[in-house]
């Protein structure tokens, strides 16, 4: 859809050119939610606070068995000591799928774990159609000069 197309819409058709520019640049309901991952390290203390003192010591307990024979594992476990796991970083979550994976972490616990760092928002009908909109561009979508 264009501009152009959008602008005839009846929710912004009626509104000044400046009016249709910031509702069209408002977060939009309608549209599938955006992912982003701000970075967020955690440590020990985040994963007993995510998970649960029981929980998460059982985690950090497996964790630190598989660490022995599993250089993935150790090293990861050395970043969670350190306080120094950012799971905004891919392979930071790739390492907690793969651990939900071979059992040793519930996905329920895994989701936990993300989202103190996965923030979903909307994005506005410009952002979502690589349109920059403002006053300007409405009124030339609309036949203005």
């Amino acid at each position: 859809m264009t501009l152009t197309e959008r602008l005839a819409s009846p929710d912004v058709a009626s509104l000044p050119d400046w009016a249709a520019a910031a509702a069209l640049n408002q977060p939009d309901a309608t549209l599938p939610a955006v992912v982003e991952w701000k970075q967020t390290q955690i440590g020990i203390g985040a994963v007993l606070d995510a998970l649960g003192p029981e929980a998460g010591a059982a985690l950090l307990d497996a964790l630190t068995t598989l660490a022995i024979a599993q250089p993935v594992i150790r090293w990861g476990l050395r970043l969670i000591e350190d306080g120094r796991f950012d799971l905004s970083r891919p392979s930071a979550r790739d390492q907690l799928a793969r651990l939900v994976v071979a059992g040793v972490v519930q996905q329920v616990e895994a989701d936990a774990l993300l989202a103190l760092s996965r923030v979903e928002r909307r994005p506005s009908w410009a952002e979502a159609h690589g349109v920059a909109v403002d006053a300007r561009a409405v009124g030339l979508a609309r036949g203005g000069r």
